[in-house]
């Protein structure tokens, strides 16, 4: 059964990073400076090498990867297909993604095989850079008021757009409660959401902080 669980989480992960690949080679086609998009095919390559990475973990275990990610692709590409336009807006789903994306893989790397294990190590730290780089361009952004505001509306907007996506297909997300430590997975993405919401200065899913906590932060 946990052998199940985890071809189906690593199903997930997998196209998840193709996913990330996708958005990643966008931004690069479309940005405006050398530099920006010399960021982004080395972001887009990182992405896609994790995604064969997973791919090939799926493989060695005896697993067909296209089967593994096809129960996901309906919820991520919903998920997706509806990140917002604004530079604000995208600058907090990209942050925040980031953020839940190395929390899970945190998390999953306590829970499966060494192999797989060391591999998902490489991934965070590709990971860890590329947070580090969305967390810098949405505090370039964030120069005001009408933009703190803006990022928490775009924040709730995220959150429900998540769960929306989630009930597309929600059975084979089950899977990563029978992988094991499901309620560590909750903590370490919650908890996650609210140190990062925080250091923007805002309370969890974009409300304001207390006038003292702002102050603190």
């Amino acid at each position: 059964m946990k052998r199940t669980a985890l071809i189906q989480v690593l199903g997930a992960v997998a196209y998840g990073e193709w996913k990330a690949y996708e958005g990643a080679k966008a931004r690069a086609e479309e940005a405006a400076t050398d530099e920006e998009r010399l960021a982004y095919r080395k972001v887009a390559a990182e992405e896609l090498r994790h995604h064969k990475g997973f791919r090939g973990r799926l493989e060695a275990l005896g697993a067909d990867p296209e089967r593994a990610m096809r129960p996901y692709r309906r919820p991520l590409d919903h998920y997706h297909a509806g990140e917002p336009g604004s530079p604000v807006e995208e600058a907090v789903w990209s942050y925040l993604g980031e953020g839940v994306a190395d929390d899970l893989l945190q998390w999953l790397r306590r829970v499966v095989d060494a192999e797989t294990a060391a591999f998902i190590d490489t991934v965070i730290a590709d990971e860890e850079e590329h947070e580090a780089m969305a967390t810098a361009e949405l505090r370039s952004l964030l120069c005001g008021s009408r933009q703190r505001q803006e990022a928490g509306r775009a924040a709730q907007r995220m959150a429900l757009h998540m769960l929306d996506s989630g009930r597309a297909t929600p059975l084979p997300f089950a899977a990563f409660v029978r992988l094991g430590r499901p309620l560590d997975l909750v903590g370490a993405i919650l908890g996650g959401h609210l140190r990062r919401m925080r250091a923007i200065g805002m309370g969890p899913f974009g409300l304001p902080l207390p006038a003292g906590l702002a102050r603190a932060s």
